[in-house]
Formats: C-alpha cells, structure tokens, sequence
C-alpha cells in the first residue's frame, strides 16, 4: 500500500485526530509504557483532554516487573502524582514472551511464587493494582496481549471506549499493516477490537525524527535511558525499552549489563536464557540476519535434530506448527515429498514457497508464534496456552 502524502505535517494531522478522538469516544485511555512513542502521545492527549475539559485522563502502566529502573523513575515522574492523571499501575502475574529460552519460551512477571527472586520490589504506590481479585477477568497467568484487551473492555464498562496507543507504522512492517489493513469507519488510524473497544493510533504515521523533533521543540521529560542508549552508540532507530526479552527486542540486551548491572544481576537469575541472550542474540547461533547448517545434515535432519534438543512441551509446540505448517503447503500444491530442502531464498523469505530451511529457522530463531511459517497470535492460541499450562 503505498504512503499518500497529505498537506498537513503530522504534528497537525496527529492533533486533529486526537481532537477527533475526543469527540468520538466518552471513554478514553492511553497506554502508557515510558518509552518515547507514548510520552509524546501521553503529552498530547492531555493537551486535547484539558480543553475538552476531560481531566483527568486515564492512563494504563503495565509494570512487566523486569524492566529498566530508569524507565520506573520515568513512569513516577511524569504519571505518578500527577493530578491531571488517573493511573492505573498494574503488577499481576502474566505471562510474557521469552525468546531467549526453549526452556522457558514465557516467563511469569510479579509471580508469587517467585517472590524472593523478584527483579524489583513491589512498588507501593496506591496506585498499584496488584490484587489478584481486582478485576473479574483476571487469570492468574493470563497473556500480556489478552489482559490489555480485556483491560480494555473492563474499563469501557459498556460504553464506546478507545485505548490510545503508540504505534508507528514506520518502526516494523507488522506496525504498518497493523494501520493500513484495518480501519474503522474509514479511518485506517483506527481499529475496532470488539463491539466496545476501538484502538487509536494518532501519531501512527511519525518517524523517529518527529518524535525527538517534539520532545526538543515542546521541551518535555522523556526516559533518559535513550541517553544511555546513545552513549553505548545505538542507533535511534533501534532504541526500544519494553520487556528486552521478546523477538524483537532481545537484540538490545547486551546494553542492559553495561547501562544497569546491578539490575541485570537480578534479571539473570529470573528469565532463563538472559544471558544467553545478551551473548549471542545478534549473531547466527539464533538466526540472526543468516543460518547455518552444521556439515553433514540436510535441512530437514538438522530440523530434527533440533528438535529432539528441546524439552518435550516446546517440542510439542513446534511439531504441531510445522504439521499444520505441512498440510496447507499439501493442499497447495507441495506433498511432503515435493517439499525441498531449500529453493529460492527471496520466494523462502516472501512466503512463497515452503522448505525445510524456512521451517529449521524458524526454530533456530526460536520464533515460537512461527510468524516465520505464516502463522500469527490469535486469542485461541492464548486460551489454548492458558488451558496446557494450568492443566500442568
């Protein structure tokens, strides 16, 4: 879909859309997780709430617990005793991804029964919701992605409500078609999750440029842990400060030791495979940029090879993803016969063609959603993860 560039500059475009937002919905909330995308849209969101005389504004923090002590600083600073803001400081236990493990592909934050390990202490701030009777649709272990979405729903309490967030079309092509994709009532900037709860994203069409031309020009506080970042010589498209142990994200955990230690002392004895991480995240070992096959094996044995090295739950994983993975190629045009070991790198990497190589570094990246393969995160994923793990 190609980018239509319109006479407003996004400043003014994101303004109008906020103000539209504001007109539209009688229940908003921001999403607010410290890092730059959403502190300039925090700011500008009260902008628009204070002359819609809606103050004060609704903000949603979920502390993941192993999180940089400069981003916490930033969160009291700029939402904590703010009267201008509502905040609602959530610290319960979910699970979140862990891409540096096949030990552990999640990891529980703030778990109780881990308490004594905990990366940080449990804030006491009244604002911190950490009850785990607090809200009706709560599970104890439920999914990052399926707690904000029925956050979300909660908190629109039968009313049209949109959640605020802070996603750039500019930072990854799943942001991209994630705004241009959908849409509702005509405005790609908005997407309809359920028959309540719309997500906005005002500033969808900023670049990096324009967020730090804002923070400059208006003179706002921003994490200074993008000033530690810049001093360990990351580029500022590259800069990301949620939970450092995601798919994407792991690649910036080599940074946590050198800007953190005493923290990250502590995050080595939590998240298996941190270490791990830090060590070997930008390299080949997990798929970075190329793969390599070991001397001797094709493809396809070194797919299995790989996984008889797994424990037997993330081999169950896998296996069932490259069986479904198979059987659509089957009935495509590819039997299990014709599937090749690998053929042509661009039509792999377009998801045109299967092969063994696509489906063995899938596994060496360990991309445990198999987004690789063609696959995505569903709600029945959630709830079918949810039903493996509790019956455990």
């Amino acid at each position: 879909m190609p980018k239509n560039y319109q006479k407003d500059n996004v400043y003014v475009a994101a303004k109008k859309r906020m103000q539209d937002i504001f007109n539209t919905f009688p229940k908003v909330y921001v999403a607010f997780s410290g890092g730059k995308d959403s502190t300039v849209m925090l700011h500008m969101a009260l902008e628009v709430a204070k002359s819609e005389n809606r103050i004060p504004l609704d903000v949603l923090f979920v502390d993941l617990e192993g999180q940089y002590d400069t981003t916490i600083r930033h969160i009291e600073e700029v939402a904590l005793n703010s009267e201008e803001i509502n905040l609602h400081w959530i610290c319960l236990p979910l699970n979140l991804r862990n891409s540096v493990s096949v030990f552990q592909p999640h990891w529980r934050c703030w778990d109780p029964e881990q308490s004594d390990v905990w990366i940080r202490p449990m804030p006491q701030h009244p604002q911190v919701v950490s009850n785990l009777g607090q809200y009706p649709f709560f599970k104890y272990g439920m999914e990052f992605e399926d707690f904000v979405y029925q956050w979300g729903n909660w908190f629109s309490n039968g009313q049209r409500c949109t959640c605020l967030l802070g996603i750039r079309s500019d930072e990854s092509l799943n942001r991209f078609f994630s705004v241009t994709k959908h849409g509702w009532r005509g405005k790609n900037w908005l997407s309809k999750a359920s028959n309540n709860l719309v997500f906005s994203y005002p500033i969808y069409d900023w670049r990096t440029e324009d967020i730090w031309r804002y923070v400059g020009k208006q003179k706002i506080q921003y994490n200074k842990l993008y000033d530690y970042y810049y001093l360990c010589g990351m580029s500022i498209h590259k800069m990301r400060i949620c939970q450092p142990y995601g798919d994407d994200q792991r690649q910036s955990l080599a940074y946590y030791r050198q800007i953190e230690p005493e923290t990250w002392n502590k995050i080595v004895t939590r998240v298996q495979g941190a270490n791990f991480g830090a060590l070997y995240s930008r390299t080949v070992i997990l798929g970075r940029i190329k793969v390599v096959l070991p001397e001797g094996l094709t493809w396809k044995r070194y797919t299995y090879v790989l996984l008889q090295s797994m424990p037997p739950i993330t081999r169950k994983h896998y296996a069932g993803k490259i069986e479904t993975f198979l059987r659509w190629w089957s009935n495509n045009g590819f039997t299990l016969e014709l599937v090749p070991d690998e053929g042509n790198l661009k039509l792999e990497n377009r998801g045109k063609i299967p092969s063994w190589r696509r489906i063995c570094k899938c596994i060496i990246k360990n991309d445990w959603w198999c987004r690789s393969l063609g696959f995505c995160q569903t709600k029945k994923t959630y709830q079918t993860l949810y039903a493996k793990k509790t019956a455990s």
